[in-house]
């Protein structure tokens, strides 16, 4: 299976790059090509007869460069939309800064100029935040997510159990922390339909509510984002139950995007407008850290495949379950008796 990650670079720059920093001492080098040394494969446009520094590269630079992408990645700059093909990818291309951040921001993908190639928006910084319960902290979410402001996105996945099991705002109700979430992380500018996908357990929800009752709400929420937002927002919820495969892999209260992270100790109904509900951390993280190029830790980047990849597989099985009666599906509103697969396109 491919990696979430992958970096798709014109050739004329890949070149430049590598024989560049290859002239270097090894601890003076960019993270940007200590990057390209961790990747398995980088994806290259294949733009002159010369295929001889393919081999050279791997063999003196340990880089494997596929050119099988070549025509997708020359084709980019006529049609950017098809950057949403690799939603989580980063592109190096052989274009101006000012096209660079035109892709970027309409289709929220890390998109570069080989003039200014910089992934330091991809280290991540190790903040940390610890909330206490009935205290402020900041402005809640807004001062939480504060960092991940500028880091472009696709696409959202929500997962927390127990997100709608209590109604009160001091227990921490889960729709309005819903709201104050993607208020913050949705851009104001996209170009394409956004996807957010809502993963929480059915049978831990609030007395009050029944999985439509909370559907509706959901798609409430979708309707007031766009009000400040002129692009499609697609939502899907699902209710799991203990016997769906998935369910032991959801403990872990997360915010995913196709860039970063958010760790959540205890749970996502975190604030009542800026007060605490409960003592715990919250760790926004993008992909890497510095040490993780050393080998010295994991990149939180294997966190989010991890989770990634079990949806992925569980959506996957999805048209295959007989009993459709462990899980609830819903998009944009609507109750469906089953479910052929996630939509996300972080899981494509």
């Amino acid at each position: 299976m491919l990696p979430m990650f992958r970096i798709f670079i014109s050739e004329p720059i890949l070149k430049c790059i590598v024989q560049s920093e290859s002239q270097k001492a090894e601890n003076a080098r960019s993270y940007l090509y200590k990057l390209m040394k961790e990747q398995k494969i980088i994806y290259t446009s294949l733009e002159s007869s010369d295929t001889e520094w393919i081999e050279t590269f791997k063999q003196q630079f340990g880089l494997t460069v596929d050119t099988s992408q070549s025509e997708y990645i020359q084709n980019i700059v006529n049609n950017p939309v098809t950057v949403l093909q690799n939603p989580s990818s980063l592109f190096i291309l052989n274009i101006s800064k000012a096209e660079a951040d035109n892709i970027k921001k309409a289709y929220g993908v890390l998109c570069m100029s080989g003039e200014n190639a910089n992934i330091d928006c991809l280290l991540d910084t190790n903040d940390e935040h610890t909330t206490n319960e009935r205290e402020p902290l900041g402005n809640g979410w807004n001062t939480v997510l504060e960092s991940l402001r500028d880091i472009p996105s696709n696409a959202l996945l929500l997962t927390d159990r127990y997100l709608f099991t209590s109604t009160s705002f001091h227990a921490g109700e889960g729709f309005n922390n819903v709201y104050n979430i993607l208020d913050v992380l949705l851009p104001r500018n996209f170009v394409g339909e956004y996807h957010i996908t809502i993963l929480f357990d059915k049978k831990s929800v609030h007395r009050s509510y029944t999985f439509s009752s909370i559907v509706t709400q959901l798609n409430n929420l979708r309707l007031a984002l766009n009000r400040t937002r002129h692009y499609p927002i697609f939502i899907e919820v699902l209710g799991v139950t203990s016997d769906c495969g998935i369910y032991t892999k959801l403990h872990n209260r997360r915010i995913i995007s196709n860039y970063y992270v958010v760790k959540v100790e205890y749970k996502l109904a975190a604030f009542n407008n800026n007060i605490g509900t409960c003592l715990q951390t919250i760790t926004p993280q993008v992909l890497f850290t510095e040490d993780c190029f050393d080998n010295h830790s994991s990149p939180p980047l294997k966190s989010i495949e991890q989770i990634v990849s079990s949806l992925r597989e569980f959506s996957q099985r999805l048209p295959n379950i007989l009993d459709h009666s462990i899980y609830s599906y819903a998009m944009n509103g609507r109750c469906l008796e089953t479910c052929n697969g996630i939509k996300n396109r972080l899981l494509k």
